[in-house]
């Protein structure tokens, strides 16, 4: 709960914004991988889209703004019991999340470039979300590649589990719950902090 002192307007407002732009990615970088494999719901359901809100999850917004990690709206895809369509639905949150995890290291080779071409206060301003999308994306690819359902990682389990996605559904708000008790008790931020620390 330590993280929670050390919040001020600015840091929420530049978690805010850099966990739309990382709603944009993800999401959207998930829509794309699935249409290619050849899975037609999630373009569907509007989600084949740069737009952040379509792919944006309340909860998970909150859980960013106050904790520097977070989630997307799950996406849902077809059933894939054939087994070369459940490795390509394995193949979906592994690319999306590894492109994403990408952005990381080109963000800081943009950062001077903009550094030099915006104004001091609106420059201060996007370098700030710049550094909050990157912790955020660094926090929040670890969180969503736990195999729980509501998360990015929950399509491991439908590719595992074909048969089991209406049940994997249903259980998406009590993991989610479950997750959102950890954080608030302090007890996933700290983890991730001491797993963070090891890698440095």
């Amino acid at each position: 709960m330590g993280l929670l002192n050390e919040l001020t307007v600015g840091l929420l407002a530049s978690r805010i914004g850099a966990f739309l732009v990382y709603s944009a990615l993800l999401g959207g970088m998930l829509a794309v991988v699935a249409r290619l494999l050849g899975f037609m719901r999630p373009q569907h359901e509007g989600r084949l889209t740069a737009n952040p809100f379509a792919h944006l999850s309340v909860w998970g917004l909150a859980m960013a703004a106050l904790f520097q990690m977070g989630w997307i709206r799950p996406l849902h895809v077809e059933a894939a019991p054939e087994p070369a369509r459940r490795l390509k639905l394995l193949a979906v949150p592994v690319l999306a999340l590894a492109t994403v995890l990408a952005t990381i290291p080109l963000l800081d080779l943009l950062r001077p470039v903009l550094q030099a071409a915006l104004p001091r206060t609106g420059g201060y301003a996007v370098l700030m979300v710049i550094a909050q999308l990157q912790q955020l994306t660094l926090a929040s690819t670890i969180l969503n590649v736990l195999p729980l359902p509501g998360l990015v990682g929950g399509l491991f389990l439908q590719a595992i589990f074909p048969g089991a996605q209406v049940k994997l559904q249903r259980g998406e708000p009590f993991a989610l719950a479950a997750i959102i008790g950890l954080l608030v008790t302090g007890w996933l931020p700290d983890a991730m902090a001491q797993f963070l620390a090891r890698g440095n």
